[in-house]
């Protein structure tokens, strides 16, 4: 049978109010008191009925991660796992526990997201700025519920907090880097422009790279198979030939290099290529590739960091773009 807070009031000598203060952290108890209670639970190998007392102090002590549960690749990309793990780090910190949710099932009214707030089974909310509609939005905006975006949301103008990679930035490092280096005609080669990073991908490039040239933009699917095709018809087809590419991720400049090596183009000396993500190919591949690192692990603990302060106190939406940071590498070191 487990052991009460009853039981330990009987062997101290003092009511179960007391021994409930002392486990509480109370101060107003005299040490001589607090020693014999919290002696006389470690002897009795008390255990704290986490849950009852949570409710107690209406709280849940766990937060909610929402991903799309009929998107398997969510569950297997590498940059996702990396801010979850954060996440579920910075949570253990403030004596937390993480629940991961769907923002959809099938055949349901309501979310499951409504769900877990509603029901009060968690304290706060971090979620991808697909997974909140308007109508979910002004649900918890109504509740005061805590929550903040992984990523940017496309909309502008919402008041919410967000945490995000400052995308746009890695484009405008590469550009200028390739300029560096003495290229000349920098494509943009990169997955689904629907996607919101890529979407600041594409726009840190432009930017970049309107005082110079006109921008060469070549979508793919997110695939080496269509990467290699699109960069093998945008090398052969354009009048102007890229000397240079930026990748929008590993798989994409794994396709390109499949192209060059077709064509038999020298890398770096006849085309130069940076990738966003150092991880997990940029430095394995021949030549090892100039990369945008993105620290997708401090993205997962800022985004906590941030939900955790506003479930303790209250305060005004928060935004914040974390720096890339450009490695150097064979792939572009042309002069």
């Amino acid at each position: 049978m487990a052991v009460t807070v009853q039981d330990i009031a009987r062997k101290v000598g003092v009511n179960s109010s007391t021994v409930s203060r002392v486990l509480n952290g109370y101060r107003n108890i005299s040490e001589e008191t607090r020693r014999k209670v919290l002696d006389a639970a470690r002897e009795l190998n008390y255990h704290p009925n986490s849950i009852a007392r949570n409710l107690a102090k209406g709280s849940s002590a766990s937060i909610g991660v929402v991903l799309d549960a009929s998107n398997s690749e969510e569950f297997s990309n590498f940059f996702f796992s990396r801010s979850l793990f954060a996440i579920e780090r910075a949570a253990q910190s403030y004596g937390y526990n993480v629940i991961i949710s769907s923002s959809y099932k099938e055949g349901e009214k309501r979310s499951p997201i409504e769900d877990l707030v509603m029901q009060k089974q968690v304290d706060g909310l971090i979620v991808p700025p697909f997974a909140l509609d308007a109508h979910l939005l002004d649900v918890l905006n109504n509740m005061n519920f805590p929550y903040v975006f992984l990523g940017q949301p496309a909309r502008s103008g919402l008041q919410v907090s967000w945490v995000d990679l400052h995308n746009a930035q890695g484009s405008a490092q590469a550009v200028a880097h390739l300029y560096e280096r003495g290229y000349q005609r920098i494509c943009f080669l990169g997955g689904n422009p629907d996607a919101g990073f890529v979407k600041q991908r594409i726009t840190g490039y432009t930017d970049a790279i309107e005082a110079h040239q006109k921008p060469y933009v070549v979508n793919t699917k997110g695939t080496p198979e269509s990467a290699e095709k699109a960069s093998y018809q945008a090398l052969k087809n354009m009048e102007e030939k890229p000397d240079a590419f930026i990748c929008c991720d590993n798989y994409t400049a794994f396709g390109l290099m499949s192209t060059l090596k077709r064509l038999q183009l020298n890398v770096p000396k006849q085309v130069g290529i940076v990738t966003f993500d150092n991880f997990p190919l940029a430095e394995f591949m021949d030549p090892p590739l100039t990369a945008i690192d993105i620290d997708t692990d401090l993205l997962g603990e800022q985004c906590a960091t941030m939900l955790f302060q506003r479930i303790e106190k209250p305060m005004p939406s928060q935004q914040m773009l974390l720096s890339t940071t450009l490695i150097k590498r064979k792939s572009t070191e042309r002069a």
